[in-house]
């Protein structure tokens, strides 16, 4: 008969239950907790994949919907871009127009420029042809008389201010008082003896002092002279007297102008 050792038995039970301890802490306590993180990974994707899958249930309804209302946007983008266009093409006409009337007014104050230059000038060519004209005429038709009448002129023209004006007397005098009383005098024609004296009288007694004269002679003045005392200028010459026509010939035809020019 087999005789079984109790002592024994128990010692193998319990070395068992070690063997089974160790081994639960060394091995099989590692894979336990590996395969719960394992299992907690999968309950994760599990989860994700749920998830994953509720969006896609949303995206495909919301896709139904957008292709359900697909023919209502596009008739709505048709016609807003209709009307986009519509007032593009509003805005581009009334530029148009704006533009046009623009240059159409330029164009027209150009045309009156024009116009308006065009008189000036006919205007300038005509007064100065005239002016022109004139002096080649008087040159050739002036004569010693004319010449001594426009002298004898200033004589009288000078002792009537004396007897007038003598607070614009004084004023030249003033304006000798630090100043050589020299008489410069431009003459178309040659001065006599005679002439000289008569002007050294009358212009010694307007400045209270002896003048000396300083003469030169310019036949572009055509006939009379010009004196310079001081500051004091008398012109008496056929030269002035044309000048002093054409610019009146010149206000006139300004006139004459403004008015063609504002019908």
């Amino acid at each position: 008969m087999l005789e079984i050792d109790i002592t024994t038995v128990i010692f193998q039970i319990v070395n068992f239950l070690v063997l089974v301890v160790v081994l639960y802490y060394l091995l099989f306590r590692k894979i336990i907790q590996r395969a719960e993180v394992r299992k907690q990974d999968l309950e994760k994707i599990r989860s994700d994949m749920l998830d994953d899958l509720k969006e896609a249930e949303r995206l495909k309804m919301d896709l139904e919907l957008e292709f359900g209302n697909i023919d209502t946007r596009i008739e709505e983008a048709f016609d807003k871009a209709k009307n986009e266009l519509e007032e593009i093409r509003n805005k581009v006409l009334d530029d148009v127009k704006e533009e046009s009337d623009q240059i159409l007014k330029q164009s027209r104050e150009s045309v009156r420029l024009s116009r308006e230059q065009s008189i000036e000038d006919f205007r300038a060519d005509i007064i100065t042809n005239s002016i022109n004209l004139s002096r080649n005429l008087l040159k050739k038709i002036s004569t010693d008389e004319m010449h001594n009448l426009f002298i004898k002129e200033i004589n009288e023209r000078v002792l009537e201010m004396g007897r007038k004006e003598m607070s614009r007397i004084e004023t030249i005098r003033k304006s000798l008082k630090d100043r050589e009383p020299i008489l410069f005098i431009q003459t178309a024609k040659p001065l006599t003896k005679e002439q000289q004296a008569g002007i050294i009288r009358t212009f010694s007694a307007l400045a209270d002092q002896n003048v000396k004269l300083d003469i030169k002679q310019d036949e572009n003045l055509i006939c009379g002279i010009r004196i310079r005392l001081s500051d004091y200028i008398i012109d008496n010459t056929l030269s002035s007297k044309i000048e002093e026509i054409g610019e009146e010939a010149a206000k006139e035809w300004e006139l004459i102008s403004s008015g063609m020019i504002s019908r």
